[in-house]
């Protein structure tokens, strides 16, 4: 394998660690985010609506710093892409309605956001596993090809 093939390739190993090092934040922190949405529809507090938002805040800067890791990924890959685009704004409007008009309709739409976001984490997660698979089995074909 030439060098200039094997920096491209270590590039873009880096880059998907990187991004799954994100990622995995991004899905721990909705996952927590999932649990207090949970207690907030059931009869959460104000105390319950500012722990939901805080891990959704934490959540959405994992997932930009991820999406920066994938823009990078997918510069390094310029044949290789296909991997779904995470939609990082899940502050929207319904975050001061979370806080103003803490009722059980916002709770649901929140809480609905939220799981929109986790699964596309998750399927994030599980396509940039597969590209580092792929850039695994690439080297491994053009070392033993040589």
């Amino acid at each position: 394998m030439s060098e200039r093939r094997e920096k491209e390739i270590d590039e873009a190993v880096n880059a998907a660690n990187e991004a799954l090092y994100y990622l995995g934040i991004a899905e721990e922190k909705l996952d927590a985010a999932r649990g207090w949405g949970i207690a907030d529809i059931i009869g959460g507090r104000m105390f319950t609506t500012m722990m939901k938002r805080s891990k959704m805040t934490e959540a959405t800067n994992a997932m930009r710093a991820a999406k920066d890791a994938l823009d990078r990924l997918d510069r390094e890959l310029k044949d290789v892409g296909g991997y779904q685009d995470l939609d990082t704004d899940l502050d929207s409007y319904l975050g001061i309605s979370d806080y103003l008009f803490d009722n059980v309709l916002i709770d649901m739409m929140t809480q609905s956001r939220i799981s929109s976001a986790y699964n596309s984490v998750k399927n994030a997660i599980s396509e940039v596993e597969g590209i580092l698979d792929a850039l695994s089995d690439i080297s491994y074909e053009e070392e033993r090809n040589g």
